[in-house]
C-alpha cells in the first residue's frame, strides 16, 4: 500500500459562536477554498465531517472525527485527489467505516471522451491502519470500459459491517429511458462484487441515497425516469428495499406520484431517515405543486402516506432522525433590505408535529449544500458558507 500525505494532527475549530439560547454552536472547520462537505459516523459512532478544498491548485479530501459528540473535531487525514474528481453536492467524495475499522474513501472522476462528454468512473481507496497508509486506487464497478458514464454514487455501512454502494451506471443496451441503478458491497478483501440491478431507468443526474434503518433493512432511493402519457418523461422518487444484507432487493416502489414531467435533469436527489414510526424521506419536485415535500411509510406498510409540503422555495433537502425527532434541512433564498442570500433552514418535527423552525445561517452571506446527521443529544449540521477569504465549511451542533 502506498502512503497518502497526512496533515499534522491539530484542533480544527477556528472560531466558535454560541447562540444566546445555547442550543446551536457553530464551528468553522476550514477557512477557505472549500468545495463540498459530507457527514457520517465512524465505527464507534463518533460524528465525522469530511470535505474537499483546493490549496495551491491541488484538491484535497480531508475527514475529521469528533470525540465529544460534535463539539470539536481533530484532523484525521488528508488525501490528495486529482483535478478530475467531482465535488458538486450531488456527487461529492465520501468516507465510510466498516465495522472492523477499515476506512473507505470513494470519489467520482470525470473522464470525458470524444463520444461522451459525461463519461466517468467511481473509485475508492481503503485504509486498515486508521488512515496512516492507503491502498492503491480501485473502481467500485466491475466494468471499466472507457467512455461510459458512472456517477452520482452513495456509500453506507451495512448491518453486516460491510460497506454498500449504489450508483448510476450506463443505459441498458438498446434501451430507452434513463440510466441503470446498481448496488454492490465490499467483501472481506475490501473488494466490491456481486453487482445487483436495482432499476433499469433512473434520472441521469440526481444523487442516490443508501440508508440502513434500525431494523437492519437497507434502502436505495433515487429519482426514477418513466414514460408517461404521450411518452412524456416522468421523474418521480423511487425506493427499493433489502432485508438480506444487500444480497437482493425488492421491486422499487414510487414514493409519491408527483408526475413531474421535465425534459432534463433537476440535479436534486432524495434523502432518507427512519425511527420507530417507519421510513421518512424528503425531496424536491415540480409535479402537482413545486417545492420540497416529505412523506412517511410505516414499517408494516407497503406504501407511503400522502406527501406534505415543507417549503415552496426550498432546494437540496436533507433529513436525519434522533429518536422521535426528525430534522429537515434545506437551502432557501431570503431577501433582507434589498439584498438576497441563500440561507440554510431547519425544521424539527416530533410525531408529525412541528417543535421548531429556524434559519441556521446569517442572511448576510450565502450558505449552501447542507448535510445533517444525529448526535447523542441532537443533530450535527454542516454547510458551505461564504466569508471574507472565500468559501468555508461550518458545522453546527444543535441540541435538543
Amino acid at each position: 500500500m502506498k502512503m497518502i500525505r497526512l496533515l499534522a494532527l491539530s484542533a480544527l475549530f477556528i472560531a466558535i459562536f454560541v447562540r444566546c439560547d445555547n442550543t446551536q454552536r457553530e464551528i468553522q472547520i476550514c477557512s477557505a477554498n472549500a468545495e463540498s462537505v459530507y457527514l457520517t459516523h465512524d465505527n464507534l459512532d463518533n460524528p465525522v465531517v469530511a470535505w474537499t478544498e483546493k490549496n495551491n491548485g491541488q484538491l484535497h479530501f480531508t475527514f475529521s472525527i469528533s470525540q465529544d459528540d460534535g463539539s470539536s473535531f481533530v484532523q484525521k487525514a488528508s488525501i490528495l485527489l486529482g483535478s478530475s474528481v467531482a465535488t458538486h453536492a450531488e456527487g461529492m467524495p465520501k468516507v465510510a467505516f466498516k465495522r472492523d475499522g477499515t476506512i473507505l474513501v470513494a470519489y467520482e472522476k470525470k473522464i470525458p471522451t470524444a463520444t461522451n462528454k459525461y463519461a466517468g468512473s467511481i473509485h475508492y481507496r481503503t485504509s486498515e491502519d486508521d488512515g496512516r497508509t492507503w491502498s492503491t486506487e480501485k473502481t467500485i464497478h466491475r466494468d471499466t470500459t472507457s467512455g461510459r458514464s458512472r456517477s452520482y454514487f452513495d456509500i453506507e455501512v451495512l448491518p453486516d459491517g460491510e460497506i454498500g454502494a449504489a450508483w448510476l451506471d450506463i443505459k441498458p443496451r438498446h434501451g430507452k429511458g434513463g440510466r441503470i441503478v446498481l448496488f454492490s458491497k465490499t467483501d472481506a478483501t475490501n473488494s466490491f462484487s456481486n453487482e445487483i440491478l436495482i432499476d433499469s431507468s433512473a434520472c441521469q443526474c440526481c444523487r442516490i441515497d443508501v440508508y440502513t434503518d434500525e431494523n437492519k433493512k437497507i434502502y436505495v432511493a433515487y429519482r426514477g425516469l418513466r414514460s408517461g402519457k404521450m411518452d412524456k418523461q416522468i421523474r418521480d422518487m423511487m425506493v427499493a428495499t433489502s432485508a438480506t444484507d444487500g444480497t437482493k432487493f425488492s421491486q422499487p416502489i414510487n414514493i409519491s406520484a408527483d408526475q413531474w414531467n421535465i425534459d432534463g435533469c433537476p440535479h436534486t436527489g432524495p434523502s432518507l431517515c427512519s425511527n420507530k414510526a417507519g421510513l421518512f424521506t424528503m425531496w424536491y419536485t415540480e409535479g402537482n405543486g413545486s417545492g420540497l415535500y416529505y412523506a412517511h411509510k410505516a414499517s408494516d406498510e407497503d406504501n407511503f402516506f400522502p406527501r406534505e409540503l415543507v417549503s415552496r422555495a426550498g432546494h437540496h433537502p436533507q433529513v436525519s432522525s434522533n429518536g422521535d425527532v426528525i430534522a429537515m434541512l434545506w437551502e432557501e433564498n431570503m431577501t433582507t433590505d434589498g439584498s438576497t442570500a441563500t440561507t440554510i433552514h431547519c425544521r424539527l418535527i416530533k410525531d408529525g408535529i412541528d417543535i421548531e423552525k429556524r434559519v441556521l445561517t446569517p442572511r448576510s452571506a450565502n450558505s449552501i449544500a447542507p448535510v445533517v446527521t444525529h448526535t447523542k443529544d441532537g443533530f450535527l449540521v454542516a454547510c458551505l458558507m461564504e466569508n471574507e477569504n472565500g468559501v468555508a465549511v461550518y458545522a453546527m451542533n444543535l441540541k435538543l
